[in-house]
């Protein structure tokens, strides 16, 4: 029986250190690992011949998991790539448009800010003028009623 505990602990640890190493559940391959000893051992008692075969069928399902798992990542990879490109591209287009945004506001104001000194300009001519003909007005009465 210790060959059997033996060999079964020896192929988990395996399985298991070879699972956390391509990226996958190492636990659940080294109970994989432990379950299949157990079964041929079941199956064909005192041969021990028939479980290095099957160790390493399991090792052939997951070298196959392992790149199943492999492309699975790339994909994931190429399309967080994609949406991270997208998202940049977004929010460059966003800081055009709101760059656009306020040159546009810029102008409005620099419009309504020369407007505002125009009206200004002009309400000061007005008055300048009216303080003219006020003081014209009151030069010719004080003409008027010195004759």
């Amino acid at each position: 029986m210790f060959g059997l505990g033996g060999g079964l602990f020896t192929f988990a640890a395996l399985f298991y250190f070879a699972a956390n190493y391509e990226h996958l559940s190492g636990w659940k391959w080294a109970l994989a690992s432990i379950a299949v000893t157990i079964t041929v051992n079941r199956l064909f008692p005192a041969s021990f011949i028939f479980v290095l075969p099957a160790q390493f069928g399991l090792f052939l399902v997951m070298w196959w998991a392992h790149t199943k798992n492999k492309v699975q990542r790339e994909a994931e990879r190429e399309q967080h790539q994609k949406d991270a490109q997208r998202e940049r591209q977004q929010r460059v287009s966003q800081a055009r448009e709101e760059a656009a945004a306020h040159k546009d506001w810029d102008a409005e104001e620099r419009q309504h800010d020369e407007a505002a000194a125009a009206a200004q300009k002009e309400r000061s001519e007005r008055v300048r003028l009216a303080r003219e003909a006020r003081e014209k007005e009151e030069r010719e009465r004080g003409d008027r009623n010195l004759v």
